[in-house]
């Protein structure tokens, strides 16, 4: 099996550089009988990482790709070459050799990324960021080096361990500029990972970084709703009343977030209901929850703390203007 890897390697290289894909039923044929064997790579997943850390799993790969007739366009050219390398077993350096081979700087980059993932998985941060160099240049809109991409990745990876030291080591070469929105979303999750981690007193220290703000304590405080605690948030807020935001109404969402998920799962005996449903119904309708509502939203997280009790369940459902919303309070949970 590993010779004929090794061809369809060398065949899927080709197509990249020559656009010509008639080699397409012979690569999808190896592939086949690829995963007919039993899995015997990695598992370190495949590509780049995505929202929060996420990457591609062999599964995810192997269900793209197993009833593919054809193969008519690069990125799924791109896909083969990494589940080839994956299945494969190949290291890192033997990568890298061959995707030497690939003209189309983009699609190298690509590749590179996949290896750089691979190390930082692995745990092996300084070996991942001398791999950043070999990133090629490429002219867009404007030229650029694309190193930062490299160390996007690195900062996904200490966002999602929680470190703040390595976090800010690595920022300003990630050019937060440049990648606003992805490094927002990382110092978010940052914060989150940090706090699931400590105590309050410390997630909000962190919050007083010069490249953090106050208004990232939400992340710190949301950490504690996921995990339900219910009652520990209510004291947080009367012990720093600032964090409450009431123009933003972030002591309601976070307590009602937490309220959800303590009744879910039978944390708590208390019932504040009604306190809360009161408060939902004089929440301001322009602030928004993602791309609803934000009271649309707590309205559905407390009839999903209301599962069993039908007069709840319909006041809530009542309540919620957004009717994709609505439909998330099943009639037979009522």
């Amino acid at each position: 099996m590993q010779i004929e890897i090794k061809d369809a390697i060398h065949l899927s290289i080709n197509a990249l550089n020559s656009g010509d894909y008639k080699d397409d039923v012979i690569v999808l044929n190896v592939l086949k009988r690829m995963y007919k064997q039993p899995y015997e790579g990695k598992g370190l997943g495949i590509g780049t990482f995505h929202h929060r850390g996420f990457r591609n799993s062999w599964s995810d790969m192997k269900i793209r790709t197993e009833n593919l007739k054809a193969v008519d366009d690069k990125l799924t050219w791109e896909s083969i070459l990494l589940i080839l390398f994956d299945f494969g077993n190949y290291n890192e350096p033997k990568m890298l050799e061959l995707a030497r081979e690939v003209k189309d700087p983009i699609i190298f980059n690509h590749v590179l990324k996949h290896i750089i993932a691979n190390l930082i998985k692995q745990e092996k941060i300084t070996e991942a960021e001398g791999y950043i160099p070999h990133f090629r240049t490429t002219h867009i809109f404007k030229e650029e080096d694309n190193q930062d991409d490299g160390y996007l990745l690195i900062l996904d990876y200490y966002a999602g361990k929680g470190d703040a030291e390595n976090f800010f080591k690595y920022f300003k070469k990630c050019d937060p500029r440049k990648n606003k929105h992805h490094v927002t979303e990382n110092k978010g999750w940052l914060v989150e990972t940090y706090a699931a981690q400590h105590a309050i007193e410390p997630a909000i220290e962190l919050c007083k970084h010069k490249n953090l703000g106050e208004k990232y304590a939400y992340h710190a405080l949301y950490a504690y709703a996921r995990q339900g605690l219910y009652q520990e948030l209510k004291a947080i807020f009367n012990q720093y009343p600032t964090l409450k935001q009431p123009e933003l109404e972030t002591e309601l969402s976070i307590l009602i977030i937490a309220y959800s998920k303590a009744k879910r799962e039978s944390l708590i005996d208390i019932d504040d209901f009604e306190e809360l449903f009161v408060r939902a119904t004089m929440v301001d309708r322009k602030l928004k929850w993602g791309d609803c509502k934000l009271q649309d939203s707590l309205f559905l997280d407390l009839g999903l703390a209301s599962e069993g009790n039908k007069e709840r369940l319909t006041r809530c459902k009542k309540a919620i203007k957004n009717n994709s919303l609505k439909r998330e309070l099943f009639p037979n949970k009522q």
